[in-house]
C-alpha cells in the first residue's frame, strides 16, 4: 500500500493564496509524473472538491490540503484508510484544544461535534503512466468559520473553542505529524487496530441510518464496522447489512 519510509519524515508543503482545488493540483501533478509525498494547501479555493462531486465551500481561514502519496499497488484497503485520516483529524483537534473538543467520527469520513460537520476528507487514487500508482487525501478543516449548508449542520473550531489560536499553516504541521502516526500503526498493525480506534472515537452507537447501495435505500441502527471497515446496519428484522460506499445520513433524512 504505503511504503513505511515515506511516513518517517514530515511532508514538503506548497501553499496557495488561491487555487482552484488542492485535490485537482495534486492529480495534475501525479499525471505528470510526481507522486509525493507532499501536501498542497491552498488559503482559499475557488472549485474545492467534495465526496460524489459535491463542491466545498472554501473561504479564507480554514485548512484546505491535500497530500500526494506515492503507492506500491492498488488495493481494496485502500479505501478504509479514510477511517485512519479520520482518526488522524480527530487526534489533532483533541490536541490543539487540550482535551476542550473531542471530535466525534462518521463512517466512512465525517469528523464531527454534535453531529455538525467539522471536517470533510476526500480520498482518491490514480496510476500515472510513468510514476505508478498514487493516492491524495483531501483534508478541509473549518478552523475559522462554518460554511452554511442549507439542511446540513456545520461548525469551526473557533465555534467550538473561541481562545484557540490557531493558523491553517500551524494546523498543516500538526495534520502531517497525526496522519503520518495513523498511517504507521495503520501498516504496523493492520486495519484490525484502525478500526477498533475507530468504533471507540465513533459517535453513531445508538442511532439507526439510511443508505443507499445501488437503486435500493437501506436502513437500519449503527452495529459497528466489519474487519475490511465497511459499515454494518442492523435492520428491524434483526439482519445485518453491509454498507461499502455511498451517503448514510440520519434515518428520515433523505440519502
Amino acid at each position: 500500500m504505503i511504503e513505511a519510509y515515506h511516513l518517517q519524515t514530515p511532508w514538503p508543503a506548497e501553499w496557495w493564496d488561491e487555487i482552484d482545488s488542492t485535490s485537482l493540483e495534486a492529480q495534475r501533478r501525479a499525471l505528470r509524473g510526481y507522486v509525493g509525498p507532499a501536501w498542497f494547501a491552498a488559503k482559499a479555493q475557488t472549485a474545492g472538491k467534495g465526496r460524489l462531486g459535491r463542491r466545498w465551500i472554501s473561504e479564507t481561514g480554514n485548512l484546505y490540503t491535500t497530500a500526494l502519496l506515492p503507492l506500491k499497488e492498488m488495493s481494496p484497503e485502500i479505501a478504509s484508510l479514510s477511517l485512519t485520516v479520520g482518526l488522524a483529524v480527530r487526534d489533532v483537534v483533541v490536541e490543539v484544544t487540550q482535551g476542550r473538543v473531542v471530535p466525534g467520527l462518521k463512517w466512512p469520513n465525517d469528523v464531527r461535534v454534535d453531529g455538525a460537520k467539522l471536517c470533510g476528507i476526500l480520498l482518491e487514487a490514480g496510476k500515472a503512466d510513468r510514476s505508478g500508482h498514487w493516492l491524495s487525501v483531501g483534508i478541509g478543516l473549518n478552523i475559522a468559520f462554518a460554511p452554511q449548508i442549507p439542511d446540513y449542520k456545520t461548525v469551526s473550531l473557533r465555534d467550538l473553542d473561541p481562545d484557540l489560536m490557531l493558523n491553517p499553516e500551524a494546523m498543516l504541521d500538526q495534520v502531517d505529524r497525526c496522519l503520518r502516526y495513523r498511517l504507521i500503526q495503520h501498516i504496523d498493525r493492520g486495519l484490525g487496530s484502525i478500526t477498533k480506534d475507530w468504533s471507540l472515537a465513533t459517535d453513531q452507537w445508538g442511532q439507526s441510518y439510511s443508505a443507499r447501495i445501488g437503486q435500493s435505500v437501506v436502513s437500519g441502527e449503527f452495529a459497528g464496522l466489519d474487519p475490511s471497515g465497511e459499515l454494518l446496519l442492523k435492520q428491524a428484522d434483526g439482519m445485518t447489512v453491509r454498507v461499502s460506499a455511498g451517503d448514510v445520513v440520519p434515518l428520515g433524512e433523505t440519502t
